[in-house]
């Protein structure tokens, strides 16, 4: 939001870009009582990089190895199976309110100040579940200190092939995933725009920047044309404001 904030006021000129996650154009709108800037209208989308899946994973300790295992022992247990996320509002905890109202379980929110400690949670057994960072959580997941049971994304990733989505293992048509977009400020000259978008598209295109991604868990994009990046992020700000909606934190922060 800071960075999103100062971005909003520097000069139309094409010399100042933000590199943002979903949250900051999407979540942000429906989640702040007062946010200072508006997403839908203070930028440009220039170029969609990659799509960010997040990986369900649970406590080795906890008697569940699939999605049906999951809803057995939670609707056996109610009220007893906790879930930490990156913060109130964050993808991974809007994915675990999508997930509990997907296959009718309660779970309770507990949420951490990044991936790490909500994470490390987890493998403590602290908490039983957490949508996980792909990029942080293989390791784990290959000691067994932690237990995959799909991935947030309709796709499988470069670097868990093993891993099916969630869509494909008892949660159809689930789809999760947070994105990486680069933005100017609105009225930047369309010629700038374009010549923007045209050399972003052409470097993430490089063959070494996309194994890169793949090998951090990421979903490389062939970005979009800007006129669609234009419709896709006011799809994306109803999509996820409906999510908060739901979830009962509309205006809370």
């Amino acid at each position: 939001m800071t960075a999103a904030v100062w971005v909003a006021k520097a000069p139309a000129d094409g010399y100042t870009l933000m590199f943002t996650p979903s949250g900051t154009l999407t979540t942000n709108a429906t989640l702040y009582k007062n946010l200072p800037y508006n997403p839908a209208v203070d930028f440009v989308p220039i170029a969609l990089l990659v799509k960010v899946p997040f990986v369900l994973v649970v406590d080795p300790s906890l008697p569940v190895r699939s999605i049906p295992d999951l809803i057995k022992y939670a609707k056996e247990r109610p009220g007893t199976i906790s879930y930490s996320s990156t913060g109130t509002g964050a993808v991974p905890h809007l994915a675990a309110k999508l997930l509990k109202s997907s296959i009718g379980i309660e779970m309770t929110h507990v949420p951490y100040r990044g991936a790490i400690p909500a994470l490390t949670d987890v493998v403590a057994g602290h908490v039983q579940l957490t949508f996980a960072d792909p990029s942080i959580s293989p390791p784990l997941i290959k000691e067994g200190k932690v237990r995959a049971l799909g991935v947030s994304s309709l796709t499988r990733l470069g670097n868990l092939p093993d891993i099916a989505p969630l869509a494909e293992v008892g949660v159809p048509g689930f789809e999760a995933v947070s994105w990486h977009l680069v933005v100017a400020l609105a009225h930047t000259p369309p010629a700038i725009v374009n010549k923007l978008h045209d050399e972003i598209k052409t470097l993430v295109a490089q063959p070494e920047i996309q194994q890169q991604m793949i090998k951090m868990g990421l979903i490389p994009v062939d970005t979009p044309s800007v006129e669609q990046l234009q419709n896709f992020v006011a799809s994306e700000i109803i999509r996820w404001g409906k999510l908060v909606q739901q979830a009962g934190i509309a205006g809370s922060e």
